[in-house]
């Protein structure tokens, strides 16, 4: 008799398809568990000199550290003799890192990978860490067969088929991970694949593995108790056809999109599980209840990204599959006019804004200049005092917030205790690499190197006397080592500017670092010069942003500062300065400059950011070298950033910036026309926003292109190589945004307000229709190589129909290696750029002079100054109001400097009191 009893109702399992490319995206994770790294005195020595191969200056450059991690990983290799985990969703797992270990317990997780089939267990870790995972999955096919498994990690990895150790790997690399074949043969069945995964992270780190099965295609499987895989794979397709955005959610809300009716479970963060019926294919998504950014420690670098996770289910207990989704709840006040003209009225608004925020230093100071007197509450240090004890990277920004609190806060504020814990902490800091100490602490790049000597000349004027535990050397031998590295940097940004220029994260740090030398160091030659370059500072922030958003091209930035500018660390000094900008976590700079006593804003600059003309042709400039023991790179350095803007709309880019090699943070171009509206393409590296990617998806380029911009409009090449990991370009333009969008022929267009932005590339572009960049990430339909973006405004191209009909069709030709465009502007103007050939702008090249040959192409021109290279000071002018700087004198001569007497002449202590 043949039993026709219905076959249970769950299988125990998920089952799902590789990528087309062969990736496997579906996994069961370990937690990335870490220890502190208690041994690199071992490998390391902590004092004399830092350089050489075995200097300790690789701990804090990631690229450069590779032989150190060897080293390291040979004294804690991963030990492969162990009982491997049994691999179900949601099973207990023990693993030992290395031999001797204390075995590292936590639960297998599920995780769909992102489209560059990347495991990630990447971090920011702020002290040096031992890191391990493990990422498990299974294989089915129903004949026994063989197949090449290609592995690929950032470091050493060991990879077990069928319980079986088939690959250990000891090498490194910083961000783009390094690939290994193996042959493997698949009985028929099911066979198990574990890989156990090894890092240790000096700051950054980028900790990923993925497997890509070359071959025929196989199953993938995921044991799961309780799970149908029927149902499972009906849900699958459900949620990879839900699109979730904006990314910006201004108003505290989003938008789910999807198959009409569909039922979806959603969670955001921590918080409760709601039900969401997706009524005509979209839902309203409340995010009143999203919780406090868990990443804001009051720290003065607060690259707050205010994202919280959210994740998306369908509503059945048999069914474990789920997706996530990314949305950011913005600082709420945000201003793209002054609601007043008195700059008294911007800064209380500030400081109000900064007093109430999370404990730190910021706070501190602003509720000292709003109320005078108070205690200073404990909590205020606690941050800054962790991080300076711990040595965690950032700490001399925090060192730097220490003094403001120090000199500004009187007597009656402190306890003897908190005076001495502040005290302890900054005696016993280190202040630069040459010093004794084993830490990652970052002393290379443009703005911590600054900040450390900044840092170590005003801690040392404050304890001059004193003896600082970390050296042996007083205070007044910590300022006089710092005094010449200080002096050196400033000249040589004031001469030349900045290789991370126009940062929308560290021009801020600057500005903090340049006012504390202002109000606090001893020395007038030196408060002079951190004047002069300050000014220039603010006036660049000036000249280079749009109604409160720093939308220039950058040298570095960080992805949720292009997706708002209401994030950008430059936006609350707006707000103080000139009335625009927006209030967000990165208080520190602006509190510092709120509560200057020496510096004042020269007001040409405040009038160049309210009252720019019709149409602003601006082009800046900068030239330097790098410095080995400084930079860790020995080369020079430049940028040629061109600025338009009209009261609609603001086009920027750095003009050839290293076209063809490797970027990094650098965001090459882009158009704005509100906070939230920024639209530029690039070529990702990677299918993740993490800061720990650098370059990611939207910060920074695999391979940076060649752009070059007249006027209105820019033109912009990529070279995509054979092997990369997304295999094309894209574009950010958050559609749902727009005021009105569409497309003609090639082109993408959007109006905001009396703005318009038009972006074209070979074959017209697509949208994401699903997760977190729906509607917002469009994709090429042609090779994505070659790119034309245009701006304008009603009051030039009349209404938004006409714009839109002005666009000629540009000439995408060229080759695959060798990219190029060309386009007539809506004025006639003829643009063609091809890779290797010059830019000309109707038919002549753009960089020759009047002369017909090669220009020397000034420091800075604009409708305000104009500024030879080798000039001896700079002469801004704009409506009535001038800016004088005299380079030779390092000092303002217009309007009256802000710099009194040393402190010491006026009487002061070198404690500030």
């Amino acid at each position: 008799m043949i039993d026709a009893t219905p076959p249970a109702s769950t299988s125990g399992r998920t089952a799902h398809t590789l990528d087309a490319r062969g990736f496997i995206r579906d996994w069961l994770v370990s937690p990335a568990w870490s220890s502190p790294c208690d041994d690199l005195d071992e490998v390391l020595a902590s004092d004399g000199s830092p350089w050489g191969p075995q200097g300790r200056w690789v701990l804090t450059n990631g690229p450069d550290v590779a032989p150190l991690k060897r080293v390291l990983y040979q004294r804690h290799a991963l030990l492969t003799d162990q009982p491997l985990p049994e691999v179900v969703e949601h099973g207990e797992l023990s693993w030992t890192r290395s031999a001797g270990d204390t075995p590292s317990t936590g639960g297998w997780q599920r995780v769909h990978t992102g489209r560059d089939g990347l495991v990630d267990w990447s971090q920011f870790c702020f002290t040096p860490e031992y890191r391990h995972a493990v990422a498990a999955t299974t294989l089915e096919v129903d004949q026994a067969e063989y197949r090449v498994l290609e592995v690929s990690s950032t470091g050493p990895v060991a990879v077990f088929v069928a319980g079986e150790l088939l690959l250990a790997t000891d090498d490194f690399g910083y961000m783009d991970p390094i690939t290994h074949r193996l042959r493997v043969r698949l009985e028929s069945g099911t066979t198990s694949v574990v890989v156990a995964s090894w890092q240790v992270a000096f700051r950054e780190v980028r900790q990923v593995l993925a497997v890509r099965v070359e071959g025929l295609p196989v199953r993938v499987v995921i044991p799961s108790p309780g799970s149908d895989e029927h149902h499972s794979r009906y849900a699958e397709q459900l949620l990879d056809s839900v699109g979730v955005g904006p990314w910006a959610a201004a108003e505290g809300t989003t938008t789910v999109t999807g198959p009409r009716g569909a039922r979806l479970l959603v969670s955001l963060g921590d918080g409760p599980t709601q039900s969401l019926v997706l009524e005509g294919g979209r839902a309203i998504l409340d995010l009143t209840r999203v919780h406090h950014d868990p990443d804001s420690e009051g720290a003065a670098s607060m690259l707050s990204t205010g994202e919280s996770e959210l994740t998306l289910r369908v509503d059945r207990d048999d069914v474990p599959i789920f997706r996530t989704a990314r949305i950011a709840t913005l600082p709420p006040r945000r201003r793209d006019r002054p609601e007043s003209d008195d700059p008294q009225v911007w800064r209380r608004e500030f400081l109000e804004h900064s007093a109430g925020g999370v404990p730190g230093t910021a706070r501190a100071l602003a509720r000292e200049a709003l109320k005078p007197g108070q205690p200073l509450d404990p909590a205020d240090l606690e941050t800054p005092l962790r991080m300076i004890g711990s040595r965690y990277d950032c700490a001399d920004f925090e060192a730097v917030g220490l003094v403001h609190l120090w000199r500004r806060l009187p007597d009656e504020c402190w306890t003897d205790d908190s005076r001495a814990r502040v005290r302890d902490a900054l005696t016993t800091f280190k202040y630069w690499i040459d010093q004794p100490g084993l830490d990652a602490m970052c002393y290379f790049t443009e703005n911590h190197q600054f900040v450390w000597h900044t840092a170590e000349l005003l801690v040392g004027e404050m304890f001059a006397d004193e003896t600082f535990s970390g050296t042996g050397w007083t205070g007044r031998q910590h300022a006089e080592h710092a005094y010449p590295l200080a002096q050196e940097w400033i000249r040589r940004k004031l001469a030349g500017g900045f290789s991370e220029f126009d940062s929308n994260a560290y021009l801020a740090i600057d500005c903090f670092a340049l006012v504390s030398l202002v109000e606090f160091a001893e020395s007038q030659e030196l408060r002079h010069l951190a004047e002069a370059l300050l000014d220039k500072c603010l006036l660049t922030l000036a000249t280079n942003s749009w109604k409160g958003v720093h939308g220039a091209a950058h040298g570095r930035s960080y992805t949720h500062t292009l997706r708002s500018g209401r994030f950008e660390e430059t936006a609350p000094i707006m707000w103080l300065l000139w009335g625009v900008g927006a209030l967000n976590d990165a208080t520190l700079p602006a509190t510092s400059l709120a509560t200057a006593e020496h510096y004042s804003l020269p007001p040409v600059i405040r009038s160049l950011a309210q009252q720019p003309p019709e149409e602003w042709d601006g082009r800046q400039v900068y030239r330097g070298e790098y410095r080995l023991h400084h930079d860790l790179l020995e080369r020079p350095y430049g940028s040629d950033l061109r600025v338009w803007r009209t009261p609609d709309a603001m086009l920027s880019s750095v003009q050839d910036y290293r076209s063809g090699l490797p970027g990094l943070q650098e965001h090459i171009w882009g158009a704005t026309l509100d906070s939230e509206i920024q639209v530029f393409a690039t070529h990702p590296a990677a299918d993740t926003i993490s800061a720990s990617a650098r370059p990611n998806s939207w910060a920074g380029q695999l391979v940076l292109p060649r752009a070059h911009q007249d006027r209105d409009t820019v033109l912009v090449l990529h070279r995509i190589p054979d092997h990369d990991w997304i295999g094309t370009t894209h574009v950010w333009f958050p559609a749902e945004l727009f005021d009105e969008w569409q497309q003609v022929g090639s082109w993408l267009a959007g109006r905001v307000g009396d703005g318009y932005v038009a972006i074209a590339t070979a074959g017209g572009l697509r949208p994401q229709l699903t997760d977190d960049e729906s509607w917002q990430s469009w994709w090429p339909n042609g090779d994505g190589r070659s790119y034309v973006a245009t701006v304008g405004r009603r009051a030039v191209d009349g209404p938004f129909a006409d714009f839109v009909a002005a666009l000629s069709e540009p000439t995408f030709d060229g080759s695959r290696d060798e990219p190029a465009v060309g386009w007539t502007a809506r004025d006639g103007r003829v643009l063609h750029v091809a890779w290797s050939q010059p830019f000309t702008v109707d038919g002549r090249p753009s960089a020759l002079g009047p002369d017909g040959r090669l220009e020397t192409p000034p420091h800075l021109a604009n409708p305000a100054c104009r500024q030879e290279f080798g000039a001896a000071s700079l002469e801004v002018e704009w409506e009535g109001e001038k800016l004088l700087i005299d380079y030779q004198q390092g000092r303002r001569l217009e309007p009256a400097s802000g710099v009194a007497a040393s402190l010491r002449e006026a009487g002061g202590q070198r404690d500030g009191r």
